[in-house]
């Protein structure tokens, strides 16, 4: 029996195999979707970019020297303050005093809007007061808080973070049970006292507590980026990495922010951010099985 027919069929199927399992090159020069031996990128982890950038993550060999002083926003900044006790008592007070106070999230008067402030209550449900003009300020009046229609079966309900944005938006972590502790991403309009949820969201356990839910990065006097994670992965004791990374943009054409990048574990966890520019700079890092450190750099100029 001549065998050569038979194996150069098992080569041309291994082949075919092969190609399949290898998947498509994508664009950084990695491999697409998970083949037949596993240990590839899926979609789970990979990253997308929105179709406004017009353009994709490039390779970098190192970040860029800082130059200048970082930008400011204009005239909406979020503060916060330290409160004893629970308005319309209480007092404010210089320092937190562990047991004894609570922090208060102070959002500037625009427009003829009141300041208001953000706290919660005894039980830990999120309260919002307008406050009285000159110091120290008085609570004067409390607006309702209407989060979810499931709301009312949360036992606590209650501001872990709070940045003010472009356009008199504010970027609101809250912390819910429901029942177990969860938390989320809230986009909250003072003029019209209502709140509009972003995303489910995990706190950054990269490193020592308290565990930041968002970060801010202001780069020019109306703009801002906000970042998030989702997909929280445990890969041991203390030791966490994130599905994805979640850059958006607040200015005046993205009011209500537009995501720029979903960031994929497969290009790292975000570490350092920075802008040069109008290009966005990462320092990411991926500490799976075979760490890695990547640094990316994206063009941003078609919506800025």
């Amino acid at each position: 029996m001549n065998r050569l027919p038979v194996i150069c069929g098992i080569a041309l199927l291994s082949a075919i195999v092969l190609a399949v399992a290898a998947g498509p090159m994508d664009q950084k020069g990695g491999q697409g979707m998970f083949g037949l031996f596993g240990g590839n990128k899926t979609t789970e982890t990979a990253t997308a970019i929105a179709p406004e950038i017009g353009a994709q993550l490039q390779a970098q060999s190192a970040m860029p020297q800082a130059s200048g002083s970082a930008p400011q926003q204009r005239d909406f900044e979020c503060t916060v303050a330290e409160y004893r006790g629970h308005p319309p008592g209480g007092e404010w007070v210089s320092e937190a005093v562990n047991g004894e106070t609570q922090p208060v999230y102070i959002i500037p008067a625009a427009g003829g809007r009141p300041a208001l402030a953000i706290l919660a209550d005894p039980q830990y449900r999120m309260q919002i007061w307008e406050l009285s003009d000159g110091k120290p300020a008085r609570f004067v009046k409390q607006r309702s808080v209407s989060l979810d229609p499931a709301q009312g079966a949360w036992a606590m309900y209650f501001a872990i973070e709070v940045a003010c944005l472009p356009g008199h938006q504010v970027a609101v972590a809250v912390g819910y049970t429901a029942p177990a502790m969860k938390r989320a991403l809230y986009l909250y309009t003072p003029e019209s006292n209502e709140f509009r949820r972003v995303d489910a969201i995990e706190s950054d356990k990269s490193g020592p507590p308290p565990f930041s839910s968002f970060e801010t990065l202001t780069i020019s006097p109306t703009a801002k980026l906000v970042n998030y994670r989702t997909g929280v992965l445990r890969l041991g004791a203390e030791n966490y990495v994130y599905q994805h990374n979640h850059i958006l943009l607040f200015s005046p054409n993205h009011p209500h922010g537009l995501e720029v990048i979903k960031l994929g574990l497969d290009d790292g966890n975000l570490r350092e951010w920075t802008m040069q520019g109008k290009t966005l700079w990462l320092r990411t890092h991926d500490k799976r099985k075979q760490p890695k450190d990547f640094i990316w750099s994206l063009d941003l100029h078609r919506v800025l």
